[in-house]
């Protein structure tokens, strides 16, 4: 009568196991790979995401900075489109925590008065 009981408790314990042990690895291989790569290309972080703006279901408006370029994307299911490349000024104001136009300071521009700004360049 044990012997049934104690395979199933024993198959059990070996699902829970191997469970653990993807977990852990995923965890583990997230952190070390990752790191180890980016260390492997110039050991900084050269991208970055300064701010998002989600528009729908899986669709958003991202700035980021990349080395010294500040690029507007557009990120769809289908993928990741280059809506714009941001100026010098435009970008350090997204990336820098102080404006100097007195009332602004510290406010990160948003999207709506970046769009407006690329529209009027058009």
């Amino acid at each position: 009568m044990n012997d049934p009981i104690l395979s199933v408790i024993g198959l059990l314990a070996i699902i829970l196991l191997v469970l653990v042990g993807a977990y852990l690895f995923t965890k583990w291989a997230g952190k070390s790979l990752n790191g180890g790569l980016i260390a492997g290309f110039g050991g900084g972080r050269r991208l970055e995401v300064l701010d998002r703006a989600g528009l729908g279901k899986d669709q958003s408006l991202l700035v980021v900075r990349a080395g010294q370029r500040y690029l507007l994307l557009g990120s769809t299911p289908a993928g990741v489109t280059l809506l714009a490349e941001l100026t010098q000024e435009e970008g350090e104001s997204w990336s820098s925590p102080a404006s100097p136009r007195g009332a602004e300071v510290g406010k990160k521009p948003d999207f709506l008065a970046l769009m407006q700004r690329l529209r009027e360049k058009k």
